[in-house]
């Protein structure tokens, strides 16, 4: 195993993946006997939060619209990942063609919230 101590990596244990002892150094015996007490300033102790997205908008050519969070799209298919517990599944595939694509842009875009779609059949879009 490595391990990240003081600014370096260091390796544990003694052996390789493929069952042959390794020899160690002796920085590394003395790492593995003796571990610094590491104490983190109160700003390294908080997690970073990012601001949630706003949830694109997908107006379908049914009139419906669909609210999605993170989203792929690739070959000409939207593929939504939604948390079951809340949204009511955890995939979701919808054919672009499925969409009011000038609608669901422009009601993006009036909610400022970024709806790419892709330029070429081989690029793909990923969001967040």
């Amino acid at each position: 195993m490595i391990e990240l101590q003081n600014g370096r990596y260091v390796r544990l244990s003694s052996t390789a993946a493929n069952g042959e002892v390794l020899p160690q150094s002796t920085q590394t015996q003395s790492a593995k006997l003796v571990r610094p007490n590491f104490t983190r300033p109160a700003a390294a102790n908080s997690v970073a939060q990012t601001p949630a997205l706003a949830p694109a908008t997908l107006v379908f050519r049914d009139g419906h619209t669909e609210e999605v969070r993170d989203y792929a799209i690739a070959n000409g298919t939207l593929y939504a990942r939604g948390d079951y517990y809340t949204d009511g599944y955890w995939n979701k595939k919808i054919d672009l063609a499925a969409l009011n694509i000038p609608q669901t842009l422009k009601t993006n875009a009036t909610r400022n919230v970024k709806f790419v779609l892709p330029a070429s059949p081989n690029e793909v879009i990923t969001r967040p």
